[in-house]
């Protein structure tokens, strides 16, 4: 029995605090402590002495920067950025002729380039969604 209140007590010193709701999350934690318990065992049988609290963060420290290798910017969801839309250039912008609003052509909503909300119309030759109070603004 001394293997396992050993064992027990090196699992209660450093246990995951993290409180779930679901009634398994509880026998998960124990389990990932337990395999941590054991894993610095072995660890200290071939490689010698470590504190537990410092494997446990080396462990972390690998998880974390597993991905963080990896592109940052290939990471989640496809972002919408305001570089990668299709924006008019600044002289054809500011050139106050030929500008006037039309409701956009597919019929589905744009986001206005200044305000961000939805918008139906857009400028015919910049291609931007637009406000009628937003046309001044854009085009100044």
């Amino acid at each position: 029995m001394g293997g396992v209140d050993k064992l027990d007590w090196n699992v209660q010193k450093y246990r995951i605090k993290i409180r779930g709701k679901k009634w398994y999350f509880p026998i998960f934690t124990n389990a990932v402590d337990v395999a941590l318990v054991n894993a610095h065992t072995i660890y200290c049988i071939a490689n010698g002495k470590m504190p537990l609290l410092n494997f446990r963060r080396e462990v972390a420290r690998f998880y974390l920067n597993l991905h963080s290798v990896s592109d940052p910017k290939n990471c989640g969801r496809p972002s919408y950025s305001v570089s990668s839309q299709k924006r008019a250039p600044e002289d054809v912008r500011k050139n106050p002729q030929g500008h006037y609003l039309e409701r956009t052509l597919d019929g589905k909503q744009r986001k206005c380039a200044v305000c961000k909300k939805n918008v139906r119309k857009q400028c015919v030759k910049c291609d931007v969604g637009l406000h009628v109070e937003c046309v001044i603004p854009w085009h100044s």
